[in-house]
């Protein structure tokens, strides 16, 4: 397929004053050598196995944990006996503590059975996180060819990624992933665009698809992000590690839609409250978290209950009306803080006299499976009265 393969790669760099750096990687390699790369040569497994774990680490790399997790439990099918696959799983294990913890991981694997380069690996998935960055390089200086070390030593250094590239190309794709972000950090959304299509091309899995909506989303373009990611959501939706954001990504296109629908919900909220309407008022509340609030009355926050929201009052609405609305959003899009105001009047029961009504309020509206439920509001007199003690 190949004879040769010139990668060229333009790295650009802002520095202190802002001046961008031009570094050019040529990468030149023929078929033999592609076909020679491995992440690790010498393996406890057997061949069919030993083919299998090192695609699990190209996953591993590439930060798709769950693939890299099947492919090893893969391997031990075929070979019970691929302690190599134990490291994989292990070095996983932190990422998702339903899978156990690395340290209990560890433990099962047989070390007397590894080879001398997976004994490595197993010393650095042992070693304590302060202590990572000096073994890592004992551990390289003892396998300087090795490209399971060399990658460990890259971690998310530029330089070092850049020089993983060019040592080891086919198994480069999580490197060009690392550099993409470093070129979006510094605002050059062509160069990062560029990376992950080359770690693409190498690796054709969901993670670069989801660094290419992640960089988008740096960009602003929160179409191409929802696209990319959608792409990535395609390949596992099932249990997707890729869904949040590709919620977040909806969200954020269509976020004066969604503007729109929670100011409505929060004029039926209020509406259900003044009206005594528990059906209706039941849709925007969720049981898995209590409904706090703060009322305009200045008294101290309770817990809404359907007892309270029932009680008799001693003053009657004449009017109400919501206004000057002002939403913001937490990150992910699923969390909202309604900012608004009130104008309106009531009137005593008892001594039939009229009060001017006017607030300000805030409500935290959170998204959960059935929709858009209120968990919390604060409101508090404005240039009038608020509610009746």
């Amino acid at each position: 397929m190949f004879n040769n393969f010139l990668f060229i790669f333009i790295y650009s760099k802002k520095q202190l004053i802002m001046k961008k750096i031009l570094i050019t990687l040529l990468i030149t390699f023929s078929l033999n050598s592609i076909n020679a790369q491995k992440w690790i040569e010498d393996s406890s497994c057997n061949t069919k196995s030993s083919a299998i774990i090192n695609e699990a680490i190209t996953s591993l790399a590439n930060l798709e944990h769950l693939m890299a997790v099947g492919m090893a439990k893969a391997a031990l099918l075929v070979d019970e006996d691929c302690e190599c696959a134990n490291l994989v799983i292990a070095a996983a294990a932190s990422n998702n503590q339903d899978w156990g913890s690395r340290s209990q991981k560890l433990k099962q694997i047989d070390v007397k059975s590894l080879t001398a380069i997976e004994k490595a690996w197993y010393t650095l998935l042992s070693t304590p996180n302060e202590n990572f960055q000096d073994a890592a390089k004992k551990a390289l200086n003892s396998f300087p060819d090795s490209a399971l070390i060399n990658w460990l030593n890259a971690g998310q250094d530029m330089d070092s990624n850049k020089e993983f590239s060019q040592k080891f190309p086919l198994l480069a794709a999580g490197a060009f992933n690392t550099m993409a972000y470093a070129f979006a950090r510094d605002g050059d959304y062509e160069s990062a665009y560029k990376a992950i299509d080359y770690s693409l091309r190498l690796h054709d899995g969901p993670n670069a698809l989801d660094s290419r909506a992640e960089i988008a989303a740096m960009e602003g373009d929160y179409q191409k992000a929802f696209n990319n990611q959608l792409k990535a959501f395609d390949v596992a939706p099932f249990a997707s590690p890729y869904q949040p954001k590709l919620v977040t990504y909806w969200r954020t296109m269509n976020k004066e839609n969604l503007e729109k629908n929670l100011q409505e919900a929060q004029s039926n909220f209020q509406n259900a409250i003044i009206e005594q309407n528990l059906e209706e008022w039941k849709k925007y509340i969720t049981e898995d978290m209590m409904l706090t609030s703060g009322d305009s009355s200045l008294t101290e926050f309770y817990t809404q209950t359907e007892e309270l929201f029932l009680a008799d009052r001693n003053f009657t609405w004449d009017s109400f009306d919501l206004k000057d609305f002002d939403i913001d959003f937490s990150p992910d899009m699923n969390t909202a803080i309604v900012k608004f105001y009130a104008n309106g009047a009531y009137t005593f029961n008892d001594s039939k006299e009229t009060v001017d009504y006017s607030t300000r309020a805030s409500a935290v509206w959170i998204s959960t499976g059935s929709g858009w439920k209120m968990v919390h509001a604060n409101w508090a007199p404005f240039g009038g009265s608020g509610i009746p003690k």
